[in-house]
Order: C-alpha cells, then structure tokens, then sequence
C-alpha cells in the first residue's frame, strides 16, 4: 500500500482501494475504528454527488489528523490508538459469540419521529461501560443528540443519557440498568417518539424517557462504542415502528434506504454448542425481512442431516406459514403447521424457541404461534444450531441460546 493512500491524498485512492488493502495500510490503528469508517466514506463516495460531497469533506479531516504510523490517536475522535491491529482476545469467551461478528462502529442513517432503533449487544463481564450514540450531521463525530451510556456493576449498575452539542456534556438523566449475565445477549430499543426517546431492554421500559434538546432529523450518524474485554454490538437496525402515535407520511419516508435499514451482517450458517439443551432453556433468533424471499429457517441437529426440529418461514405469496418437521437422516417426517403472521418489508423478526418438558412452544414477534412441536427425539442430543437465510437480502442478524 502507497504512502499517499496512508495518508488519505487523494479521494480516489479511498474510494478504489480493496478493503483488504485498507487493513494492511491501516492495521497500526484499531480495526474498528478508522477502518471501519473509511470504509463508511468509501461507500458514500460510491453513492450520490451530495454523500460524495459530504465523504470528501471529511476525507480531508481524515488526511490533516492521520500523520504517520506513531501516531497518539486514531483519526476518529474518542477512539484510541491500540498499539495492535487485533483486539485482544479473551480467555472467558461466550460459546454464543461465536456467531455474532462485531459489527462497524457507524453507520448513516435519516430518522423521523415514528422510527425505532433496535440493537443488540453481547455482554462480557468486565467492560467499564459500552454505548450507542446518535450523532447530528453538524458534526458527526462531536455533536450527540443523544448519548446513551450502559455502565455496568461495579461502575453503578446504571444507565446515563446525556446530550453534547460540541461543547461539553449537559444535564444528565439517568435509569437503573438490569443486572447483565456474562455471555448473554440483550437487545436494546430506542423509540423515536414525538417529543422524546424511550428505551426498552429486552423489552422492558427503562424507567426513565429523554425528551429532544436538538432536532431529530439533523441525526446522520449512530456511533457504536462496543466497550471491552469481548463486550460487542453484534445487530442494529432501524425503521419506522409498527404503529406511533404519528407516524411519519409515506412522503416523508419514500423509498429511501434510511427508511428501513440494516446494520448487521448476516450470522454465520451454524454453530456447535458445547452444552446440552434441557427444559427450560431457550433458543432466541433475529432476522432481518426482506419481501420476495421463499423461505428462511432454523435448524436444531443433532449432525448434518440430523433434524431434531426444523422450523421454516414462508411468507407471502408462498403459504404464510409456519412449517415444522424432523429428519432422521432418512427422509422428512409429519408436519405441524401454524400460520405465520404478516411481514413488512424491511421489518426485523424476533424469534423465540422455548425447549418445554416435552415440546418447542415457538414466539414470533412476542407471540405464541398457533401450534407447539412434541419432541420425537431427546433434546439433549442436539449438538449444532443452524440457519438458512433465505433470498433478496433476507438474513439472520442474531442467534442465540440460553437459560
């Protein structure tokens, strides 16, 4: 990799320039940071004259702060320079994180009153804090329209939402945060609401709202801050809601990317697990829905090939219906079917798997579905999860098992 790429001289050499060859020129720095978020700028280089426009302006930040390989601080603002282009690993790693990548610290987005963010994050006991940031397009990497901050035990057990116009910190407003469980995933939403945020985890209201200090719709920019020792967000999304109290005009939104965005990248294809499944533990699933896939699935197995449950999606137009089966290795067995509730293009699916006494009891969206699933063979021979994605941009963004 040239010199002058390393220090962003031309705009062209960003926005040509393989992503492989931006880890080798930029490995001195974290990964997650300025290469991440060149890739970010390249992207809209690539998109409109107006985001080109925009990505060049700060291309030129980007050259004036990066000077050479010693440098004290990475070339986006608050993250550090690590010394090392990996993370350092961790000797108590989740066997649920393994298939969950850490995902880019920003990403552009538009929002409007009537949207929701909802992400998801990995916990590992031991990080100091971790946080999601929107951040105003008058300056994207100093203006916080709204910070929120997770700040675990021993650090207060607590969650702190503040604001920073690039000045200083303002008034904070703070809410208890639930106690976190090692290797667990939570998934976080924030509500765009009229006057105000509302955040929920794992569906639960924080007890505390944060009401708007700055225009919504100047917010170009979520920053992820994924925190230490393994802690990582591994999904976000955003999207209008299903229902607000005064949802956004179809002219509002059009048919623009920002109007239902995904984040994350697609999980990997399966998993081993290195504990048995018993009563009372629970399979929780992600996907991000995408109108003309045919079908997209979960699999439990006991090998490849082994279906101990398989549970299929095929929306509309191909039954809207929920398919349940095993295999042994030989061929497919009796169905039990359920009705699969309407989709929406760009809407995130939650998927829940209870392992019962006896039988899966499966929730879509919060919902039981119409039938359960008896077992036909033992639930502790399961050794391997795995999923199929489907079509047309259709993805599992998170898996996961757990008490």
């Amino acid at each position: 990799m040239s010199n002058s790429l390393t220090y962003f001289s031309t705009v062209e050499e960003v926005s040509s320039t393989s992503d492989e060859d931006l880890r080798e020129g930029f490995g001195f720095l974290s990964p997650d940071t300025v290469v991440n978020y060149v890739m970010e700028l390249r992207k809209k280089l690539r998109f409109t004259e107006e985001s080109k426009e925009a990505a060049e302006s700060e291309v030129g930040r980007l050259r004036r702060l990066v000077k050479d390989k010693e440098a004290s601080t990475s070339a986006v603002p608050n993250l550090t320079y690590t010394g090392y282009s990996q993370e350092p690993g961790s000797s108590n790693q989740a066997s649920n994180s393994l298939d969950n990548n850490k995902i880019n610290n920003l990403h552009f987005v538009k929002l409007l009153p009537g949207f929701e963010i909802q992400a998801t994050f990995l916990f590992k006991k031991g990080t100091e804090k971790f946080n999601l940031n929107l951040m105003s397009e008058k300056d994207s990497q100093k203006f916080y329209t709204f910070h929120l901050d997770f700040r675990p035990y021993p650090l207060g057990n607590v969650i702190v939402m503040n604001t920073n116009p690039a000045k200083s910190w303002e008034r904070e407003i703070r809410a208890e945060l639930p106690q976190l469980v090692n290797g667990r995933m939570y998934n976080v939403t924030v509500l765009c609401e009229n006057k105000q945020f509302r955040v929920k985890i794992n569906d639960k209201y924080i007890q505390s709202t944060f009401p708007y200090r700055y225009p919504l719709q100047d917010v170009a920019v979520i920053k992820l801050n994924h925190g230490s020792l393994g802690n990582k967000w591994v999904s976000l999304t955003w999207q209008p809601t299903k229902a607000t109290q005064n949802p956004p005009s179809s002219a509002e939104v059009g048919n623009s990317k920002e109007a239902a965005s995904c984040g994350s990248p697609p999980i990997k294809n399966s998993i081993n697990l290195d504990t048995k499944l018993q009563p009372g533990m629970k399979i929780s699933a992600r996907a991000f829905f995408k109108k003309g896939t045919k079908k997209f699935t979960i699999n439990l197995l006991k090998n490849t090939g082994f279906y101990i449950f398989h549970l299929d999606f095929r929306p509309y137009p191909h039954g809207n219906v929920i398919v349940m089966n095993t295999n042994p290795s030989k061929s497919w067995e009796k169905e039990i079917r359920a009705e699969l509730p309407s989709l929406k293009d760009g809407e995130i699916m939650d998927v829940v798997i209870e392992c019962g006494k006896d039988k899966f009891k499966v929730k879509v969206n919060g919902n039981y579905i119409g039938n359960v699933f008896p077992y036909r063979y033992p639930l502790g021979d399961v050794k391997m999860l795995s999923v199929a994605h489907g079509s047309n941009g259709n993805k599992w963004i998170a898996l996961d098992y757990h008490e």
